[in-house]
């Protein structure tokens, strides 16, 4: 890299409010390891590390817009406990402790929440593979220390029964104390029947001028001296006893922590990728927030430099008003020089070129449309704003002309220089020389720049320059405010006359100042107005145009939804018709299962033939009901779809459908969509024939192996209506292992069954888990 220490100017950062905006990003996170990184941040300089920052973001927004979030809140910084971890015989805190559990249990959600996406990935997958993650070590920390820190008793069998000894010691030492204090003999002596401790002793409190009359150790006094707090002699052995169970107990605690840090010093290299991994990943979720909320997104780098809709980052995270610029910059005419009147947006455009070129070269998408490009640019150069330096002795003229001799220096092609109001703070006629001097050195490099001016010499310059492309910002004359918008190959005017009077400046003096305006600055200003009209002309067509392009798009959104409702609506309609007949059917089937039954028991005809009657009489009060909407359709019909020569027979009609059979294909269709043809309609019979106890050759056995679910569930239908008619009590159904589809899909048919059964699995030496061996109530 070519002087890149040099190149890189903090200076550039501050001026195009880089830090500014990481300092409003680092708030999207709660922690602090992801703020510190942010604020750190600083833009690439080479297209393969732009590009590589960029594919890592992109990756990682693709799945939080799939997913709508990130498991991922606030972690704890367990720095410190890494960095003490390296330290040999070091124990962490129980805190500590806790504080790596739960980077292990983040690591492990975040590891099963990116697992789906890590084939798809190209960079995501490393910091897969650095997320360490391990139950057992969670659980033995969990099982050991409670979420307020302290050790549980069920760390070690030593530490429990310490516990339990101290517990029957201090309920000992208690008793005897309330003992004391409940005892009439003391009633005069006990200043409060309270029980405290003092220097990690058992005490009660005890009167000044009684204090002789109770044996004991002094361990305190109150403030006024009226109160001591003395140890009884009686209880001093188990306050010894207490004091060394308390004393084992803290080496056992330490003896644990010290354990419980040795296994996590061993895992130390993996705990400390994990953790970075962690802040890396917070910080594109941080990122990705942004990404979502301002619709943010990475243009294609090119050789053009083409900012769409463009909008200052700064702007929308405070919340202010902006009006979005296009920055456009080609490849052939790398240099654009803005002019026009003060307050237009000038500087904006400037400064929204230049952040968001950084933020680019960040790894952080932009607030621009998509159809946007950009180059990768080597450095960011700006020369905005007063420069002028007190502790450098430094005027505004010289400030800027020692800025600028520092950044011509620096200079390439691939570089983006950005000059707001070129050379100030001097007399215009030399300031413009001096400028147009400038603008010959940057084209010579060959870089890209964008320059704001007022000098007319400029102005000239650029027009008369290939290298240059002119555009002026634009001013609503009417309302004296800027319309935030950047007009191209067009020259703007400061206007100074016009806003003067229009703010009622004394126009005496303006007319006399007229006068001293040479003529070829007058004639130039009088060409500027007559473009800015043919201007403003076409601007309202592109405006209405736009506008009509937006309703256009709307009425095309209004219309998508309204069909997706419709299809909604139709799969509801659909989906309850489906279940209407399923259960009609379902009816139909368990009461002809026991009619079939009772035929058996009882050789008659006669409840079969009622039934058929009854529900005949039931299909014909339907049909006679739909009649007005049929146009006389009935079952046997020969219809066709309106406007089509297709003809079909009608099968079945309910409510307002018939379902029609249209060369073997049988479909649904609304009755006000057919009409009838003229012909004999087909006499369909419906006949039965019940026989009883008729020889067959069927087996109480089906093999569905090899069958497709559809197809085994149809045979299997057919089957089971079979051996019920034969009146088997026992089946078997062979439908194998496979993947288990068809033999789950056999056992969900079976449940919805009309009659008593029950199912197992065979015998493993008849085909187990392969067969279904069902019994026939």
């Amino acid at each position: 890299m070519l002087k890149e220490v040099k190149k890189e100017r903090k200076k550039d950062l501050e001026l195009l409010e880089y830090e500014k905006f990481l300092e409003k990003l680092s708030q999207f996170t709660h922690n602090e390891k992801t703020k510190e990184k942010i604020l750190n941040l600083k833009p690439a300089v080479t297209e393969k590390e732009v590009t590589r920052l960029i594919t890592i973001s992109k990756e990682f927004i693709e799945i939080l817009n799939r997913e709508g979030y990130f498991p991922i809140t606030e972690y704890p910084d367990i720095s410190e406990s890494l960095n003490l971890l390296s330290i040999e015989e070091s124990i962490l805190s129980p805190h500590e402790l806790l504080d790596i559990a739960k980077i292990l249990s983040i690591s492990r959600i975040i590891k099963n929440f990116l697992s789906p996406y890590i084939k798809e990935k190209e960079y995501l997958p490393v910091y897969y593979r650095d997320l360490y993650s391990s139950r057992e070590t969670e659980r033995i920390i969990n099982d050991s220390i409670d979420q307020s820190g302290m050790i549980k008793d069920s760390a070690s069998r030593d530490l429990a029964n310490i516990r339990k000894n101290i517990k029957e010691v201090e309920k000992n030492v208690i008793s005897i104390l309330e003992s004391i204090l409940n005892s009439h003999k003391y009633q005069e002596i006990i200043q409060e029947k309270i029980i405290t401790v003092r220097k990690e002793r058992y005490v009660i409190p005890v009167k000044q001028n009684f204090s002789s009359k109770i044996r004991g150790i002094i361990h305190d006094r109150s403030s006024s001296g009226q109160t001591i707090y003395l140890e009884p002699v009686n209880i001093v052995e188990l306050n010894n006893k207490l004091s060394d169970l308390k004393i084992k107990e803290h080496i056992e605690i330490r003896k644990i922590l010290k354990f419980l840090t040795d296994i996590l010093r061993n895992k130390a290299f993996n705990l400390r990728k994990t953790f970075n991994t962690i802040i890396q990943l917070d910080y594109l979720y941080t990122v990705g927030k942004f990404a979502v909320k301002y619709k943010a997104v990475f243009p294609e780098i090119s050789e053009d430099l083409y900012l769409i809709d463009a909008k200052h980052p700064l702007f929308l995270l405070n919340e202010k008003t902006f009006f979005p610029v296009d920055i456009k910059l080609d490849n052939s005419k790398k240099g654009l020089v803005i002019t026009g009147p003060n307050t237009g947006g000038k500087t904006v455009t400037l400064k929204t070129a230049g952040i968001l070129s950084l933020l680019f070269q960040s790894g952080i998408p932009i607030p621009v449309s998509e159809e946007s490009k950009i180059p990768v640019f080597d450095w960011v150069y700006a020369d905005i704003g007063d420069m002028q330096s007190i502790e450098q002795n430094l005027s505004t003229y010289s400030a800027h002309i020692k800025n600028i001799q520092e950044i011509l220096e620096n200079i390439t092609e691939k570089s983006l220089i950005l000059l707001d109001e070129l050379i100030p703070g001097t007399d215009p006629d030399e300031g413009s020389a001096i400028g147009i001097g400038i603008m010959e050195k940057i084209k010579e490099k060959g870089a890209y720049c964008i320059i704001t001016t007022h000098f007319k010499q400029i102005k000239m310059f650029a027009l008369s320059d290939g290298y240059f492309e002119v555009a002026s910002v634009g001013f609503d004359k009417n309302k004296l405010a800027p319309t935030y918008t950047i007009h191209y190959k067009s020259v703007g005017q400061s206007m100074a006359f016009y806003i003067a009077e229009k703010l009622g400046f004394d126009t005496e003096i303006l007319e006399t100042a007229k006068k001293y305006l040479t003529e070829s600055s007058i004639k130039l200003n009088e060409a500027i107005n007559a473009l800015e009209i043919y201007k403003e002309a076409y601007e309202k067509e592109h405006r209405e145009l736009k506008k009509l392009k937006e309703k256009l798009k709307s009425d095309q959104e209004k219309y998508s939804k309204l069909v997706k409702e419709l299809e909604e609506q139709k799969k509801k309609k659909w989906a309850l018709a489906t279940k209407e007949i399923e259960e009609y059917i379902n009816n139909l089937r368990k009461e002809g299962y026991r009619i079939i039954e009772e035929i058996k028991n009882k050789p008659s005809g006669k409840e079969l033939e009622r039934f058929i009657l009854e529900k005949k009489k039931s299909i014909n009060s339907i049909l006679t009901e739909d009649i007005q909407y049929t146009d006389e359709i009935d079952i046997g019909d020969t219809v066709k779809l309106k406007g089509k020569s297709t003809t079909g027979e009608v099968i079945s009609v309910r409510e307002d459908r018939a379902n029609v059979n249209f060369n073997g294909i049988k479909i649904w269709v609304k009755l006000q969509e057919l009409e009838k043809v003229n012909g004999d309609k087909k006499k369909n019979e419906l006949k039965f024939k019940i026989k009883k106890n008729i020889s067959t050759k069927i087996k109480p056995e089906i093999n569905l192996i090899g069958k497709t679910k559809e197809e085994a569930i149809r045979e299997l239908s057919d089957f089971m209506d079979k051996v019920v008619m034969e009146g088997f009590n026992t089946v078997r159904i062979i439908h194998g292992y496979g993947s288990g589809i068809l033999r789950k899909a056999v056992r969900e048919y079976l449940d919805k069954l009309p009659y008593k059964i029950s199912y197992e699995d065979a015998p493993y030496h008849e085909g187990g888990m392969g067969v279904t061996v069902v019994q026939i109530k």
